[in-house]
C-alpha cells in the first residue's frame, strides 16, 4: 500500500506542509531508477522517488546521503528554483510539484511505468528521468492547480457501484473495479468488517475515514518476521498478526521497504540454496545408480580370471580359429565351462586377453566401490542439509542455518551468484564425480590457465602432436580422487578442442601441472613436459556441460 492513491495523497500533503517555499539545491540519481531531490529548508532534506515496479515509493528525510562516486546530476533547469506547492492529481497517482518560473515536476507513480518529468506551463515535457529521448517535447495532461479531493471523486454513484460489484463473481475484484483508487488492502478491510451493513455505505465510510486522517500513524503487519502490508489505518482483518506503529508516514514507508528487502533477500537466498541442494541430490542419486550398474559389470573379474587360467592349462587342446571352447573346471569339481574366443587370436593370446580383462575389471570394481562410498556420503550430507531448513520462514533462523551449515553447503560445490560471476575466464565442464575441468580459449588464455590458475597437483591435458586448448582437471575439495572415467572425459575435452577434433581416436598427453614448464622465448601457449602419460580417447564434450 506504499504506492496506493491514499498513501500518495497524504504523502503529497505532508510534502507540501514541509517543503513549500524551499529551494532545490540538487537533483541526482545514484541507484537504478531512483531519483533524489535535495532541498534546503533551511537545513538540507532529501526527497527520494523510486520508479521500480516492486519498490514504488516516495520518501523524505533529513540530511543528504549522496555517494562521492557513481551518481549523476539531473534536471539542471530546476536548480535554485523554489517549490511553490505540492499536490496530487484528482484522477490518478501523479504528484505535482509546482516550481517557480511556471515549471512543474510530475511524479508518475505507476509501478513499472513510473517516471519523473519536468513540464512547462503548456504541459510540454522539457526533461525526463526515464525514457528521455521518447518523451522530450511531447505533451502531457497537466493539472496546474491543487483541487480538493472529495468522496465523490473516488466513489461512483450507487447504481454504477452496484453494477460493477455484481458484474464479477469475485466480490473483492468487483469492489476494486468499482473503486479503483481503493486498492486490495482497504477493499479486504471493507469486506471483512461489513457484517450486515450496506456495502456502498461501508465503502463510503471507509473512504471518508482515510480522507479525513490528519495525524497519521501508519502501521505494518507481520507474519512472524515477514511484513504482510503497510497501512495508514489499523486493520481488523489482520488483527491476528503482529503490528508495529510509527509516528510518521515516511518512517513507516522506510521501515516497510527495509523489512521487505530483508525478507525478499532471505526468500531468494533460501530458494537458491534449497533448489541447488535438491538438484544435486537428484544428480547424485542418478550417479549412484550408474556406478552400481558399473559394479555389476565389473564383478566379472573372477570369471575372466578363471577363463584365463583354464585356457593356459589347456593351450594344446584348443584350435586357433574356434569361436568357443568347453573345458572342465578343475577348480570346481570338474564342471564344464564354455569360454568365448576371439577367432583371430591364438589360444595363448586369448588367455592373455582374459588376464588383461580380469585385471581391468578388478581395477574398475575397486574404483567403483570407492566412488560409491564417496557418492553415498555426499547423498547423506545433501539429504541432511535439505531436512534442516524445514520450518525456517524468517531471515534470522536462515542466517543461523547458513552460519552453522554454510561451510558444508560450499564444500559440496555451491556458489553464490557473485561467486559465479567471478568464475575464471575459461571454458568450464563438469565430469564424472563432480570434478570441474577448465579449457583454455586461445594461446594467451592457455598460458593463464596453466601457469596462473592451475595448482601443481592438478591434472593437465593436451592433444599430443597437435595445437589445441590446454585442459586442467582441478583436484581438491570434497570429491576425492577422480575416477578413470573422469580422467578420460577430461582427455576427450582436450581432444575436442584440438586440430584433431574430427579423428576417431586422439592421443592426449596427461601429466600433473608441476611437470609442465614454459621454455624461454617460445610463443604464447607453447610448453614443454618433463613427464607424461598418453591416453587415446574420442574427441567428445561431457553431456553435463557446465
Amino acid at each position: 500500500m506504499i504506492s496506493n492513491y491514499f498513501t500518495l495523497l497524504h504523502t503529497a500533503a505532508l510534502l507540501h506542509q514541509r517543503y513549500t517555499r524551499t529551494v532545490i539545491a540538487g537533483i541526482y540519481s545514484q541507484d537504478k531508477n531512483t531519483l533524489s531531490i535535495v532541498l534546503y529548508a533551511p537545513e538540507p532534506h532529501t526527497i527520494t522517488i523510486s520508479c521500480t515496479a516492486r519498490e514504488n515509493y516516495i520518501l523524505a528525510r533529513n540530511g543528504i546521503s549522496r555517494a562521492r562516486t557513481n551518481s549523476v546530476d539531473l534536471f539542471p533547469e530546476l536548480i535554485d528554483k523554489h517549490i511553490e506547492s505540492i499536490y496530487i492529481s484528482i484522477t490518478d497517482r501523479t504528484i505535482y510539484m509546482k516550481v517557480s518560473d511556471d515549471q512543474w515536476l510530475c511524479l508518475d507513480m505507476f509501478a513499472s511505468k513510473s517516471n519523473v518529468m519536468v513540464c512547462d506551463e503548456h504541459g510540454i515535457i522539457v526533461d525526463a528521468f526515464l525514457n528521455k529521448k521518447e518523451l522530450l517535447s511531447t505533451k502531457r495532461e497537466l493539472q496546474k492547480t491543487e483541487q480538493q479531493i472529495s468522496i465523490n471523486d473516488i466513489l461512483p454513484d450507487r447504481e454504477k457501484f452496484t453494477s460493477e460489484c455484481t458484474a464479477n463473481d469475485d466480490l473483492l475484484k468487483g469492489l476494486k473495479k468499482a473503486v479503483p483508487k481503493l486498492g486490495t488492502v482497504l477493499a479486504n478491510e471493507i469486506l471483512f468488517d461489513i457484517g450486515s451493513a450496506d456495502l456502498y455505505e461501508a465503502t463510503k465510510q471507509k473512504i471518508h475515514e482515510v480522507l479525513s486522517l490528519t495525524d497519521i500513524s501508519p502501521v505494518i503487519y507481520f507474519d512472524e518476521q515477514s511484513p504482510v502490508c503497510f497501512s495508514l489505518v489499523p486493520l481488523t482483518y489482520l488483527s491476528s498478526y503482529r503490528m508495529e506503529q510509527y509516528d510518521d508516514i515516511f518512517i513507516g514507508i522506510q521501515k516497510f521497504i527495509s523489512f521487505e528487502r530483508s525478507t525478499s533477500s532471505f526468500i531468494q537466498k533460501k530458494r537458491e540454496v534449497i533448489g541447488w541442494l535438491t538438484k544435486e541430490l537428484e544428480k547424485t542419486a542418478r550417479t549412484i545408480r550408474a556406478v552400481e550398474s558399473e559394479l555389476s559389470e565389473s564383478s566379472r573379474a573372477e570369471q575372466y580370471a578363471l577363463f584365463a587360467k583354464l585356457l593356459t592349462a589347456n593351450l594344446y587342446n584348443i584350435t586357433k580359429g574356434s569361436r568357443s571352447v568347453t573345458l572342465e573346471n578343475s577348480y570346481a569339481a570338474n564342471e564344464p565351462v564354455t569360454i568365448p574366443l576371439d577367432v583371430s587370436l591364438t589360444p595363448q593370446k586369448n588367455a592373455e586377453r582374459f588376464y588383461d580383462k580380469a585385471k581391468k575389471s578388478k581395477t574398475a570394481k575397486e574404483e567403483s566401490q570407492l566412488r560409491l562410498t564417496i557418492l553415498k556420503k555426499r547423498e547423506a550430507s545433501l539429504k541432511d542439509l535439505l531436512e534442516k531448513p524445514n520450518g525456517i520462514n524468517e531471515s534470522v533462523s536462515w542466517k543461523n542455518y547458513l552460519h552453522s551449515y554454510g561451510g558444508m553447503v560450499k564444500e559440496l560445490g555451491y556458489m553464490t551468484e557473485k561467486e559465479q560471476e567471478e568464475l575464471p575466464p575459461f571454458k568450464m565442464f563438469t565430469v564424472e564425480g563432480g570434478f570441474t575441468v577448465y579449457a583454455g580459449k586461445n594461446s594467451a588464455n592457455n598460458d593463464l590457465l596453466t601457469f596462473k590458475f592451475a595448482k601443481p597437483n592438478d591434472l593437465w591435458f593436451h592433444a599430443r602432436g597437435s595445437s589445441g586448448s590446454h585442459v586442467v582437471l582441478k583436484l581438491g575439495g570434497a570429491q576425492g580422487t577422480p575416477s578413470k572415467k573422469a580422467i578420460e572425459q577430461a582427455a576427450s575435452i582436450a581432444a575436442y578442442y584440438s586440430k584433431m577434433k574430427n579423428a576417431k581416436h586422439v592421443p592426449v598427453a596427461m601429466t600433473e601441472r608441476k611437470f609442465v614448464h614454459k621454455p624461454k622465448g617460445v610463443p604464447a601457449g607453447t610448453v614443454a613436459l618433463d613427464k607424461e602419460k598418453v591416453i587415446f580417447v574420442q574427441p567428445l564434450l561431457p553431456k553435463n556441460e557446465a
